[in-house]
């Protein structure tokens, strides 16, 4: 078995052991390096790189150290959805290889709950945390006071002794460990990863060769003009930078969505 280093402090591995053990990969937990210094969820510490910076600067300290050839780091956000509705988690996960000088990024997203209230009276809580599900953690704030990873009965012991000094925000933690829908969302971020890490540049045979470039101007069914529709993906090596375009298989566009049919 082949031994990976991932720097997580939030019950990240077994996550990642069911997707990666298909390659013959072993996880192991890599401590010795507080990964909130790279920004918290809770807001304590801001992050000052992106997503993907993060991810890969995770994964390097994994490998570093372990002195393990192989690290990977995660990343996750958390945005507002598609038109502005709900709140779309998406999920980082970057595997670095030091001795072969490759890197590759997975994503996944998935709408989910991320939950915030104002409280000025311990009354609301009784309608609010019946609508918890099962296993997701809260976090209690007020001023600079913060309390993490409560159950439902915590937060409500909590609010209930905040409450007499002043108003209160209770929040879902969104660290992996305390939510059960991120945990899913990592989950497919792995399954992206291995089959992201299977699929080699037929090239320079470094991995990561994966189809995510959109290829705009499929064609109207109708008039046969160009649309914004794409018409399949390109995948670029950013090794040898080969490229190769995957079309997909419906070669006409919906007239609704032409310019010219309907413009």
């Amino acid at each position: 078995m082949q031994q990976v280093a991932f720097l997580t402090q939030h019950g990240k591995v077994p996550l990642l052991t069911e997707a990666l053990a298909a390659l013959g990969w072993q996880i192991q937990a890599v401590s010795g390096f507080d990964t909130d210094l790279l920004g918290s969820f809770a807001g304590e510490r801001p992050r000052f790189m992106t997503a993907a910076e993060c991810a890969l600067r995770k994964a390097a300290l994994a490998a570093e150290l372990s002195g393990s050839a192989i690290g990977i780091g995660s990343e996750g956000s958390f945005n507002a959805g598609p038109y502005g509705l709900g709140t779309l988690n998406q999920e980082l996960l970057c595997c670095v290889n030091i001795d072969e000088g490759w890197a590759v990024t997975a994503v996944a997203q998935q709408l989910c709950s991320a939950r915030s209230w104002q409280l000025t009276e311990a009354a609301m809580l009784q309608t609010i945390l019946p609508t918890i599900p099962d296993g997701q953690l809260l976090l209690v704030k007020q001023g600079s006071r913060l309390e993490k990873a409560l159950t439902p009965a915590q937060a409500l012991l909590c609010c209930e002794q905040w409450l007499a000094k002043g108003a209160v925000t209770l929040e879902y933690d969104l660290r992996a460990h305390c939510s059960p829908e991120r945990q899913q969302v990592i989950r497919l971020a792995a399954d992206n990863l291995r089959q992201r890490l299977q699929q080699l540049c037929p090239r320079c045979h470094k991995p990561g060769f994966w189809p995510e470039l959109p290829l705009a101007g499929l064609p109207c069914a109708d008039c046969g003009l160009p649309t914004s529709q794409p018409r399949g993906l390109r995948a670029c090596c950013r090794y040898c930078d080969y490229q190769q375009d995957f079309l997909h298989s419906s070669g006409f566009a919906d007239p609704a969505n032409c310019p010219q049919c309907n413009p």
